[in-house]
């Protein structure tokens, strides 16, 4: 029998979490940053280091009330990882990071497939990195290539991220080329294959289920810092995404720019698709507006934001329109119960940052959401799987979620600690199209780097 939020038990989880904090260091359930590692120097050209994470996630009707395994669920996610960098020159790295990811179930029956290709919950010792830097240096510019397995993590992350947020997070194998063109400009230039775990073999590139996994990928992304616009970041981007053996070719042509002056920020990405979509022509097209007000006598920043991805409106034409999402990080934007992301969807958010104490932050976000195509196109949820398929004459209202994250910084030694509640309030649409019972969401997440 399934133990519901009402238990003493998640009482009793929250409390463990603040008796083992002050013995971590550094946790992260948003953006994430590449190679945030703490170092030991071993010698002036070696240095070694690595990080321990835990995190406990309890889901209840996440399938809104529908009788079928995993509507509730409850476990824990380890993630261990070892690095080592060798620098025998300033213009020549190696960096090698292994991984050990594992999920424990044991108040959740075991819905979760921990076997299966590619898991985000599972990657027994693996190695997650593994690249060689050549660096070179100019009069007015410098430039890196990076050969191996790596991470990409690409202007705000709404197309490409590595995905810090799963157990397993996200690598490609490929080559990339850094240049920084003079003081204001970056030029990074991409090949790449995305690599899929294999929870208990050495993660290769065999063929799995998933059209993403099995794809190539490709990128040219440009960015200027305050030179076009003043205090204003701007970039350009083109990527593709191939897979020939089920005919996709999808071109996606973007352009962003993040403004921040004194207490003021905006920023705005717009995202257009060309080429094709499993042998049909792609034609999509996704959008981000945003804008922020810090509040500096209270410390708080409040901010509000418009993100919509294109559907499709008629699924028998040889047009496909709903959007790519590609590799993004669907979590830190639509909602921590990652039940969305850029596709078929509006959404509305606004979200209220503040310093309640010297140590403790809280962030307190509402999203609505409302799906463009609701009777020609499915929900897709964070990892662009279908939650409910088209539904002729069904609202286009599916509902409301309230994000609250806490978060606690203990100074002397660097750790901090995560705790977070969601719930998600169903609209018409849901309860138009089967089971329609509120879902909730809570985590307590710990990382230590050493």
């Amino acid at each position: 029998m399934y133990i519901s939020f009402k238990d003493l038990r998640i009482a009793m989880y929250a409390i463990s979490v603040f008796l083992v904090a002050p013995y971590a260091v550094e946790a992260s359930n948003n953006t994430p940053q590449e190679n945030n590692n703490s170092w030991q120097q071993l010698s002036p050209s070696l240095r070694i280091g690595g990080s321990a994470r835990y995190r406990y996630e309890a889901k209840q009707d996440f399938q809104f009330g529908s009788p079928t395994a995993g509507n509730s669920q409850d476990y824990w996610l380890q993630q261990l990882r070892l690095h080592i960098l060798w620098q025998p020159s300033s213009n020549i790295g190696l960096f090698v990071e292994a991984q050990d990811a594992r999920i424990f179930q044991a108040f959740s029956r075991h819905v979760i497939d921990n076997r299966k290709t590619p898991n985000i919950f599972e990657d027994h010792l693996d190695i997650h990195q593994a690249y060689l830097d050549i660096k070179t240096h100019g009069m007015d510019e410098s430039s890196r290539i990076r050969i191996g397995r790596q991470k990409f993590n690409l202007g705000a992350l709404r197309m490409v991220a590595s995905l810090e947020w799963v157990n397993t997070a996200r690598v490609w194998d490929g080559i990339r080329m850094t240049s920084q063109l003079g003081k204001h400009n970056t030029l990074d230039v991409f090949s790449s294959r995305l690599v899929p775990v294999n929870p208990t073999e050495f993660n290769n590139h065999k063929i799995t289920k998933s059209r993403f996994f099995n794809s190539s990928f490709h990128g040219i992304y440009y960015t200027n810092k305050n030179q076009l616009f003043a205090h204003t970041q701007f970039e350009l981007y083109a990527l593709l995404r191939e897979e020939a053996t089920v005919g996709d070719r999808v071109f996606t042509w973007g352009n962003r720019a993040a403004y921040k002056q004194d207490t003021w920020d905006a920023d705005y990405e717009v995202m257009l698709q060309t080429g094709s979509y499993g042998n049909l022509t792609q034609r999509a097209y996704a959008l981000h507006v945003g804008a922020g007000y810090t509040f500096d006598t209270m410390q708080t920043h409040m901010s509000t934001a418009y993100n919509f991805g294109s559907g499709d409106s008629n699924a028998s034409d040889n047009t496909h329109q709903t959007f790519d999402n590609q590799y993004p990080l669907n979590h830190a934007y639509y909602g921590y119960m990652d039940f969305f992301s850029l596709q078929n969807m509006h959404n509305v958010e606004v979200v209220a940052q503040t310093n309640i104490a010297q140590t403790w932050k809280l962030r307190a976000a509402w999203q609505g959401f409302w799906l463009a195509k609701p009777s020609t196109d499915a929900w897709y949820n964070a990892g662009a799987g279908i939650t409910r398929p088209a539904s002729v004459g069904a609202s286009h209202k599916v509902g409301d979620e309230i994000d609250i994250t806490l978060k606690h910084t203990f100074p002397a030694i660097s750790s901090t600690m995560y705790i977070g509640y969601s719930h998600f309030f169903t609209g018409a649409y849901i309860a138009q199209t089967g089971s329609s019972k509120d879902a909730d969401f809570i985590f307590t997440q710990l990382k230590a780097v050493f």
